[in-house]
């Protein structure tokens, strides 16, 4: 890694790269996205130094997430003395310690970082405040109720096709209004049209998987 990389979401300075999602995460986000569930949580992440923000195999976090560690490779340690051990060594590691409470702070911080991207999204969409907040939320719950239920894909195109999904469940602005929303959202997610839309059909095929024999109280308000 060539000089601090930002963070995918909030972009401030990324900490760890998480190679199933093809994403750079500061350590808050990197908690709210890890801690979604069980199954985003088994996701590997590699932590970048300190010092120099290379990213190699030795140095390691997995679960929920962490509070914020100081990390230094085998060279910038060498030069500065003994820091990060091998978060894969010790299954009692802080890397994998979800009671502490900086990691539920860290946790709460990465899932408002989350819902401030679509909420963005969404209101650069025209969708105003209020519509904007709900296909927030509504894109919120199916990425959740649907991790680990489809293929593995970057994380700024699952977050695009969630917020899709969410848009044309809750029917802001109707049909006539599709392309152009279409269009809107390619050009603040950064993502294709074509790729959202493809990503929308396999994360609603998902959804309905995830919501036989399990209605969940809210959640068919805007299917």
């Amino acid at each position: 890694m060539k000089g601090r990389r930002a963070c995918e979401l909030c972009k401030g300075g990324a900490a760890v790269y998480c190679e199933a999602d093809a994403a750079f995460l500061c350590w808050p986000c990197d908690a709210g996205v890890h801690g979604a569930n069980f199954l985003v949580a088994r996701h590997l992440r590699r932590i970048a130094c300190a010092e120099c923000h290379a990213l190699d195999d030795a140095r390691v976090l997995f679960g929920a997430g962490s509070p914020p560690i100081r990390s230094l490779c085998r060279s910038c340690s060498r030069a500065t003395g003994p820091s990060f051990s091998d978060a894969a060594s010790s299954s009692d590691s802080s890397c994998v310690s979800t009671a502490d409470s900086a990691v539920s702070e860290s946790a709460r911080r990465g899932a408002a970082a989350v819902e401030g991207v679509l909420i963005n999204w969404s209101r650069r969409m025209g969708l105003g405040d209020q519509g904007a907040r709900r296909c927030a939320a509504v894109a919120t719950r199916v990425l959740c109720a649907c991790s680990g239920k489809m293929a593995v894909t970057t994380l700024r195109v699952s977050l695009a096709a969630a917020l899709w999904f969410a848009v044309k469940r809750c029917g802001n602005g109707g049909r006539t209004c599709e392309g152009a929303r279409l269009r809107a959202l390619e050009a603040c997610a950064g993502v294709p049209a074509k790729l959202i839309v493809v990503a929308e059909s396999r994360l609603a095929r998902a959804a309905r998987r995830a919501r036989v024999g399990e209605e969940q109280e809210g959640w068919a308000e805007c299917w």
